[in-house]
């Protein structure tokens, strides 16, 4: 599912990623532990896709095809969800706005929302006054939404973990199939 092929990344100036291999087969769930400063994040960064990290060889591939030099919204739209170490706060967007917009078809939101005992925060700013654990509730719903394929968690195991029933589908997603693969950093 995915395929990462000798990646060198650069920040600026500054080379943060070298000589990067790794293989997410469908099913699979692989967790990277490491120290603060070692990369991981940027790692996630640069699967997603964000513009400052800059590719400098190597390539990435998903679902077979190569999106090292893919924008953001098409690489969510091939199916990559992530859930961020620190999402921002977005004041003038509820809740409920951003589980629809997040979702590929109409949704029952407060359905979802029930599945993650959310359902009284769906009026609110997205993340506004929100506690650690709630933040991390409000991004799984997202991603409920968006149904992907991979689904990338940065910082989350402190919170939850990949054995959590909110990060399985079946039940807890609204589709009986499985989640096709995962990578969580910590």
């Amino acid at each position: 599912m995915l395929r990462i092929e000798d990646l060198q990344v650069k920040i600026g100036d500054r080379e943060v990623l070298k000589h990067i291999d790794l293989e997410i087969r469908e099913g699979e769930t692989h967790i990277l532990f490491g120290p603060n400063g070692s990369g991981k994040t940027t790692l996630l960064m640069t699967i997603m896709g964000y513009p400052q990290y800059t590719v400098t060889a190597g390539k990435i591939f998903f679902k077979g095809e190569d999106i090292t030099y893919m924008p953001i919204y098409e690489r969510a739209r091939l199916g990559i969800g992530m859930s961020f170490q620190r999402p921002p706060t977005i004041h003038g967007l509820k809740t409920r706005q951003m589980v629809r917009i997040c979702a590929k078809k109409e949704v029952d939101v407060e359905n979802l929302a029930a599945k993650v005992n959310f359902e009284e925060f769906l009026e609110r700013d997205i993340n506004a006054g929100f506690s650690g654990g709630e933040i991390k509730r409000s991004e799984l719903l997202q991603l409920m939404a968006q149904e992907a394929d991979l689904l990338l968690f940065d910082a989350m195991l402190n919170r939850t973990g990949p054995k959590s029933r909110c990060v399985r589908r079946g039940p807890g997603w609204g589709s009986s199939s499985p989640i096709r693969g995962s990578f969580w950093i910590t």
